[in-house]
């Protein structure tokens, strides 16, 4: 009797060690799953740093610059404004630029959109098929002035008469004639605005001595004629 107790005993201690093991291994692989740094979790995460740290390229041409930033006019964004001095989270290299920033002449940008903003990181020149730095330059105050709606701007850099196409075509005989009888609204309207702003003035060339600034080449647009003084806005076409 007191063998077999002794036995029963035995049998009994045994088991328990052997679910004391299986509870410890069991434990440990629930412990290793569900820490971070495991294999699986490792290859997200880098994953995820990968694509956080992905960077774009971005050209235009400038328009504007000073020594904090400069406005950049890109076919499919518009005109958008990148910090390069105090205000740039870091400072870029734009070492590449033979001439650094400067307005009339095409760029490719290297950087990151954060937050609905450009983060430039470097820099470098982008030929225009116009190759025409003057010309370009008095394309893009026109383009500011349409970004700002300011009539007095754009009619201070036209050539008169100026053809303006609304309704009906219409011939402005001087500068004020224009800002007496015609309102920005009536000639900032949005699809003109959309379509003057989201032009490619880095493939933009000339045709019979005119420039023709639209999205798609068509109206609405504005047209630049080349004159002794340079080029110079001759028609504003609001209308398609």
């Amino acid at each position: 009797m007191r063998r077999e107790k002794r036995i029963a005993l035995l049998l009994l201690s045994v088991s328990l060690l052997l679910f004391a093991g299986c509870g410890q291994k069991k434990s440990k692989e629930a412990t290793n799953s569900a820490v971070p740094g495991t294999e699986s979790v490792s290859e997200e995460g880098a994953a995820t740093s990968t694509a956080a740290e992905a960077e774009e390229t971005l050209s235009g041409v400038v328009l504007e610059a000073s020594m904090n930033g400069f406005t950049l006019q890109n076919k499919d964004r518009g005109l958008i404004y990148i910090a390069t001095g105090e205000d740039a989270a870091e400072k870029p290299d734009l070492t590449r630029l033979a001439n650094g920033i400067v307005p009339g002449e095409g760029v490719r940008l290297l950087g990151k959109t954060e937050d609905g903003s450009f983060r430039l990181s470097a820099a470098a020149d982008e030929a225009t098929a116009l190759g025409d730095k003057d010309a370009l330059y008095t394309v893009g105050q026109a383009l500011l002035a349409v970004r700002d709606k300011n009539p007095d701007a754009l009619a201070g850099m036209a050539t008169y008469p100026l053809y303006l196409g609304l309704a009906s075509g219409n011939e402005v005989d001087n500068k004020d004639e224009l800002l007496q009888k015609y309102t920005a609204e009536q000639i900032f309207t949005d699809a003109f605005c959309e379509s003057v702003l989201h032009a490619d003035l880095l493939t933009i060339k000339a045709a019979d001595g005119n420039l023709v600034v639209s999205a798609d080449g068509g109206r609405p647009n504005m047209i630049f004629t080349k004159t002794d003084a340079g080029y110079q806005l001759s028609a504003v076409n609001v209308t398609k």
